[in-house]
């Protein structure tokens, strides 16, 4: 599948992904999707440069402005981590947001941020089921759960798909998406260093939990499906992407 191919199927998805007329259930299914294809997307570029040909793609840095609490910036860093990219949070634009930043292969950056997006809002949506509120403690609590079980399920993903891979009839496919996750890191993190220089590291404060509340988040994370892949759906966008 080419760049372009690849970068008109996020748009669509996140066309879906945005309209405020689509279901939940709806939404869910066209980003739940986007796992399977990136991997497949970034195995068949690995594929070309490991034979010495050039995958033109730019890396870029993509920015999204979303919420800036804890649980919802290590959200966005787990999710980026799966769709091959490197993380890190800007400015404060007010007391609840801030900017993310996303910076890999153009592809991966915007499915990443998308992606992040949705896994955020979709766990306070829940979670303010139980504490009314976005900040309540028990909202808080939820999402920590949420988010905690996300980072499990992300490890599971990866290393089930590299096990679903070494059955490929190609040999060594499972080994490409392993290295490529690593150089994609490495490059990543060189691209920060030449362009933004060296990221400060605010680890947050700890605070208490509500445990029946955590115990619902935890169970939640656990739904939470980022695989297969990327519904071929369209409408239009109601939410400016940077």
């Amino acid at each position: 599948m080419s760049e372009d191919r690849i970068i008109d199927r996020i748009k669509k998805m996140l066309a879906l992904a945005n309209d405020l007329a689509a279901s939940e259930g709806e939404r869910d299914n066209a980003l739940r999707m986007a796992f399977n294809t990136m991997a497949k997307y970034n195995i068949d570029m690995a594929t070309v440069e490991k034979h010495g040909k050039k995958a033109e793609e730019a890396r870029i840095n993509f920015r999204n402005d979303s919420w800036s609490w804890l649980w919802a910036k290590k959200v966005n860093q787990i999710v980026g981590r799966l769709f091959f990219c490197k993380y890190y949070y800007g400015e404060s634009i007010n007391g609840t947001q801030c900017q993310h930043h996303f910076v890999g292969r153009e592809s991966n950056a915007m499915t990443a941020a998308v992606m992040a997006d949705y896994v955020v809002n979709s766990i306070l949506k829940e979670g303010r089921k139980l504490g009314k509120q976005n900040t309540s403690p028990i909202t808080r609590s939820f999402c920590v759960g949420a988010m905690e079980t996300l980072s499990i399920r992300v490890n599971q993903i990866i290393a089930e798909k590299e096990k679903e891979l070494q059955g490929s009839p190609t040999p060594g496919t499972a080994l490409v998406l392993a290295s490529f996750y690593k150089s994609e890191q490495d490059e990543n993190s060189r691209w920060i260093a030449e362009h933004i220089g060296n990221l400060k590291t605010n680890k947050g404060r700890a605070s208490k939990v509500n445990a029946e509340a955590y115990g619902a988040g935890r169970e939640y994370g656990d739904k939470i499906n980022l695989s297969t892949q990327v519904a071929d759906a369209s409408g239009p966008t109601r939410k400016q992407i940077r």
